[in-house]
């Protein structure tokens, strides 16, 4: 029976061959850490924001904010302005009511109140014929006549019994001052559309607490957390 054993190079010694062997199985695994510390670097630059791009992930409209408080993140604030809605004005020249001016009211609001109104900031935007109206009244150039006016700090209160899915606001009788002469409103009616944003359902709920005569500081509250003042 032949034996067959390995030939070893006379001329290496035992630990010259032991630290070769070492040396054969250390390098893969020092190539693969490196593989592994290189793709983490990869990585963190991928997730590392650029300042020149926004951040996308902070809401900066209705449908961002109600997405973000869908999944229960913070919702950013937000600007509710109720849709336009055609209202008609008296032009007024000294006392007398000379002529009517239809144009379109909105409403921004700034303010819920606990004593069931709200506050915000009424916008009429005016037609060109009614400018050329108010340019008549006033004998002013067309193109000076605004093609709208606002005022702010108006107070709106809910109609008796208001309820979704349209809830009236009526805003009392009011002055807008166009190019120094008088559009006067005997009442102004907005309203707020039952939607599944925010705003709309807390504006439901707040309906439905008053109409059960129930407690609503919380919905009040929640409203105020929601709103965003407009800037000057």
């Amino acid at each position: 029976m032949i034996s067959h054993a390995r030939h070893f190079d006379s001329g290496v010694s035992t630990s010259e061959r032991i630290s070769h062997s070492e040396m054969n199985w250390k390098r893969p695994s020092t190539v693969l850490v490196f593989a592994c510390l290189l793709a983490a670097a990869v990585i963190a630059f991928a997730q590392t924001p650029d300042p020149q791009k926004p951040n996308t992930t902070t809401a900066t409209n209705p449908q961002a904010a109600n997405a973000g408080a869908a999944n229960g993140r913070q919702s950013a604030q937000l600007i509710y302005t109720t849709l336009p809605k055609t209202s008609v004005a008296k032009l007024k020249s000294g006392e007398s009511a000379v002529q009517e001016i239809r144009g379109k009211i909105t409403f921004t609001l700034t303010a819920a109140n606990n004593d069931d109104t709200v506050t915000g900031t009424l916008v009429y935007t005016i037609s060109n014929e009614a400018r050329q109206k108010i340019a008549q009244v006033s004998d002013k150039p067309l193109n000076s006549i605004p093609a709208s006016v606002s005022q702010k700090g108006v107070v709106a209160s809910f109609h008796r019994g208001a309820a979704c899915p349209v809830i009236n606001l009526e805003i009392g009788a009011a002055e807008l001052d166009v190019a120094g002469v008088k559009l006067s409103f005997k009442r102004v009616v907005v309203d707020i559309i039952e939607t599944p944003a925010q705003i709309p359902q807390l504006f439901c709920a707040w309906t439905r607490q008053i109409n059960a005569k129930r407690q609503r500081r919380g919905i009040i509250a929640s409203l105020n957390r929601l709103i965003t003042v407009e800037p000057d």
